[in-house]
């Protein structure tokens, strides 16, 4: 993609890809200094705001954004729409480009070469997967058929999964609901709450955040590990062969257990607090849409 200048305007060309709008608005960037002196006219700031759907066919996403935040939606569309919120120096010209491309069904977005801070939402078609990467900002996913997060110490949101999901924090706290794939998750230090779990497999850690984590669907195999955080864990039906180590802390188990069932429970706290307990009768498994 390229920036085309124009008199009084701003044209975009890009093969393949048809825009939609551009706003431009400036704005400024404030510097703290130090004392709380802020610094407003460092360097001038300016916004722009574009549209873009993407005509080819699209089956797999990979997102990388510097810092900004990426929020990807599945919903009743037969092509990928995007807004890009691009923030950069006003005064090295017009706005930088950020290029989507597709190759193979795979759309690669990406502002780690322009120079910029952008922040990526997207409406994608239902059975696409994501991979989002976003280096400290907040990342947002729901109703794709599969994902991979990692937002380098953001925050996270998960919902609606269909398929697969592998979530890295590293110390951001990680709401999840409404998972049905296998599922892999680590906080690195972050808190973590799951509602409406129905994966058969579950590894959960979070060294040091606490944990609450309901499934409405029995599963096969679950793993959650604290190593110092507290620990809920709700689970229907049973029995499980259980494997509970608090390490000291307050321990409860009220579930049904048998140590030779064939669905399993290990759970460590490190000395935090650990409850493993039935889940609310009458939940019934929350599926990704279309």
């Amino acid at each position: 993609m390229r920036a085309v200048a124009a008199p009084g305007r701003w044209v975009w060309a890009l093969s393949g890809l048809v825009t939609a709008a551009v706003l431009v608005v400036p704005a400024a960037r404030l510097i703290t200094l130090g004392d709380g002196v802020v610094n407003a006219s460092a360097e001038p700031q300016a916004v722009t705001t574009r549209m873009v759907t993407v005509p080819q066919p699209v089956t797999s996403l990979t997102v990388q954004s510097d810092g900004g935040q990426v929020q990807v939606t599945a919903g009743p569309v037969s092509r990928v729409q995007i807004t890009e919120t691009i923030m950069y120096d006003q005064q090295g010209g017009g706005p930088p480009a950020v290029a989507p491309s597709v190759s193979g069904g795979r759309l690669s977005l990406s502002d780690q070469e322009c120079g910029c801070g952008v922040d990526f939402s997207l409406t994608v078609p239902f059975g696409v997967t994501a991979s989002v990467a976003t280096q400290g900002g907040p990342a947002a996913v729901s109703g794709v058929a599969g994902a991979i997060l990692d937002t380098g110490g953001g925050p996270a949101s998960v919902s609606l999964i269909g398929g697969p999901l592998t979530v890295s924090t590293e110390g951001g706290p990680l709401v999840l609901r409404g998972v049905t794939g296998p599922l892999r998750a680590d906080t690195g230090g972050g808190d973590l709450t799951a509602q409406d779990v129905a994966a058969a497999t579950a590894t959960i850690t979070t060294g040091g955040g606490n944990a609450t984590v309901t499934f409405v669907k029995a599963p096969q195999s679950v793993s959650v590990s604290t190593d110092g955080g507290a620990v809920v864990l709700a689970v229907p039906g049973g029995p499980y062969a259980v494997v509970a180590d608090s390490s000291g802390g307050p321990q409860s188990v009220t579930i049904a257990t048998d140590p030779a069932a064939r669905r399993t429970l290990a759970v460590t706290s490190g000395g935090g607090p650990l409850r493993i307990e039935p889940a609310a009768k009458g939940s019934a498994p929350v599926r990704a849409p279309g």
